[in-house]
């Protein structure tokens, strides 16, 4: 479970990162961030955003040496790692830009789990605290006149 979580703690680190530099980008270049009427040009737009997205996360993978491989376990490219080691470099970069990138779905759908998980245990908590102690009734015995 450790090793799951850093993984989509370094994969959600890098798609914010790439999106964070990516709106940048699309709100300095026109081309870039305005929506098009055409259909046709907004579908190209829209590519060339996911492609942008995809190159700065691969870039942002290499900057920090990320090895994605090791993080889900697999052992299948350690062969490649010890013989060609900028290779290995160059397919994990482009393995982080693609998950990072396609894979933003899915993390959001995770990130909106864990987001609803803990508002149930925030609200599950206040609950807690704000049900009351059952009061002992008491007799007051009055005095007569």
């Amino acid at each position: 479970m450790e090793d799951l979580s850093r993984f989509f703690t370094v994969i959600g680190a890098v798609f914010a990162a790439a999106k964070g530099i990516t709106d940048q980008v699309k709100a300095r270049w026109p081309w870039l961030g305005e929506p098009r009427d055409d259909p046709r040009e907004e579908k190209q737009r829209e590519l060339w955003v996911i492609l942008f997205n995809a190159v700065i996360a691969a870039l942002l993978a290499g900057m920090a040496s990320i090895d994605v491989f090791a993080l889900m376990g697999l052992n299948a490219f350690a062969g490649l790692k010890a013989a060609y080691p900028g290779l290995y470099s160059l397919i994990n970069m482009v393995a982080v830009g693609l998950m990072s990138t396609f894979g933003s779905p899915f993390l959001h759908e995770i990130l909106s789990i864990l987001i609803e998980f803990k508002e149930n245990i925030r609200l599950r908590n206040q609950m807690a605290t704000l049900q009351l102690l059952p009061v002992k009734k008491v007799e007051t015995h009055r005095q007569e006149k």
